[in-house]
């Protein structure tokens, strides 16, 4: 429509951004994660989502985990076909946060670990902490 070419006519060359300031993407697609806490009694069958914003390709496991919707530390672990078989599947875990995640069947479908309720914070936890118990005392000396 002339709209959308006059519009597109408007924009501003990315090459064009101020110095310092990163351009506005183009396009940004959601990209969904599909995930579920197997501690939380999460059904692998039932997964929650929540989108991640990327213009191309899949997303970073630090995209994954900055986007994640719940407070506290967490493990990713994606799942991947392994092998020739439909039915061969792994959890992999993808130690580089730089990486892009490993898709199943066209989806990014992750199984999500608590490590902890706080986000690593130098500040005091919301999870509960055990009482330190009181040091044994030595038995009085008999004669």
């Amino acid at each position: 429509s002339a709209y959308t070419s006059s519009h597109s006519q408007r924009a501003a060359p990315a090459t064009q951004a101020p110095a310092g300031m990163a351009s506005p993407p183009r396009q940004q697609q959601a990209k969904l994660i599909f995930y579920h806490i197997p501690g939380d009694g999460d059904d692998a069958e039932t997964p929650n989502a929540y989108p991640v914003l990327k213009p191309t390709g899949a997303p970073t496991v630090r995209e994954v985990r900055s986007k994640f919707p719940l407070p506290g530390t967490y493990h990713f672990r994606f799942k991947m076909k392994w092998g020739e078989s439909a039915s061969s599947t792994v959890w992999m875990d993808v130690p580089n946060e730089d990486a892009q995640v490993p898709m199943f069947d066209g989806k990014i479908i992750a199984k999500v670990i608590r490590i902890s309720w706080d986000n690593g914070a130098a500040t005091g936890s919301a999870a509960p902490r055990a009482a330190a118990a009181p040091a044994p005392q030595p038995a009085p000396a008999t004669r």
